[in-house]
């Protein structure tokens, strides 16, 4: 194979790196709806919302404070070209400075084909109360529970590359190096109202039917609906990753699956799979998005050790 990395992306089970913190109701939405702030301890507001990726629904022009990006971007205020304008303290905005109080600022349009966004959650439940956890009310049956793992791969690679930003400044860390085909072999989470062809992200035909926790999809979160891959789902995989390898499309494999399991999963694939590509296997100790989470960087990791080849042989 030539130019970019081609690799399979194989969805196991229970695997935090395809998990998520809980989708928790901003501030910002709060006070729209007049519910109760999250707060600090000594009961004021917390500074800040948690932004969490998300898409835009129509175009935007934002005014970013020039020198913003950085404490010290001023202290070398001469390297850099002129703004493209200047805001007012009435919030008007001047190709020019009109005052000494004017703030030097970038035009950005925002456009919702350049991808997610890191933005406020603004979503209430269905009865105007604001989003605390995962489900609607603590230790909610499966009817009343959001899922925080991702039904394929291609969500949590796409905000890899999206959010994340390499040693030299600049983000594209997967895309850059491979095309990605995501594979649901026993994910951790899945459609329980069954999805249309046409929004499918992952390789498979035809409309996904309901999905059931523990047959069809194994999480982990809300830990009272947990549930694990039978050992007989082992030989499925085993088979579903055999027949993606064998038809030659792929540089390697990468597959995640929650860190309790995994050696012992890619051991056994490494057994049985007859290939002569790599399988890599990821997981992480902390979900995706999450402070100091691991994930995004293992897989990076194994994306760039399949597209650099240095596991083939010369033969």
């Amino acid at each position: 194979m030539t130019g970019k990395a081609r690799i399979a992306h194989l969805a196991g089970p229970n695997a935090t790196i395809q998990n998520t913190p809980p989708l928790v109701t901003s501030n910002k939405a709060r006070a729209k709806h007049n519910l109760s702030l999250l707060t600090k301890p000594d009961g004021t507001p917390v500074r800040f919302d948690a932004l969490r990726a998300q898409r835009l629904a129509a175009p935007a022009t934002v005014y970013v404070e020039q020198f913003s990006a950085h404490p010290l971007e001023a202290d070398a205020a001469e390297l850099y070209g002129p703004p493209d304008g200047y805001i007012d303290n009435a919030g008007r905005v001047h190709k020019e400075r009109q005052s000494a109080d004017d703030r030097p600022v970038y035009e950005v349009e925002l456009r919702p084909e350049d991808g997610l966004y890191p933005l406020p959650y603004m979503a209430l439940q269905a009865d105007g109360s604001a989003w605390e956890e995962e489900c609607a009310f603590s230790g909610a049956p499966e009817s009343k529970a959001r899922q925080g793992f991702f039904p394929d791969g291609s969500r949590s690679f796409e905000e890899i590359d999206r959010l994340q930003v390499g040693e030299h400044g600049v983000g594209n860390l997967i895309s850059g190096k491979a095309d990605i085909h995501f594979y649901r072999i026993l994910p951790p989470s899945g459609y329980t109202r069954g999805l249309s062809a046409d929004h499918r992200t992952d390789i498979g035909s035809g409309d996904i039917p309901s999905e059931r926790r523990g047959v069809d999809f194994f999480p982990y979160k809300p830990p009272h609906l947990a549930a694990s891959a039978p050992r007989p789902a082992l030989a499925r995989a085993t088979n579903a990753v055999q027949q993606i390898l064998a038809s030659g499309k792929y540089d390697g494999a990468i597959w995640t699956e929650g860190s309790p399991r995994i050696e012992e999963t890619i051991y056994w694939l490494n057994l049985l799979v007859n290939t002569t590509v790599p399988i890599c296997g990821n997981a992480a100790q902390r979900p995706h998005g999450m402070i100091s989470n691991d994930g995004p960087k293992n897989i990076v990791d194994s994306v760039e050790y399949i597209a650099s080849r240095v596991w083939q042989d010369n033969e």
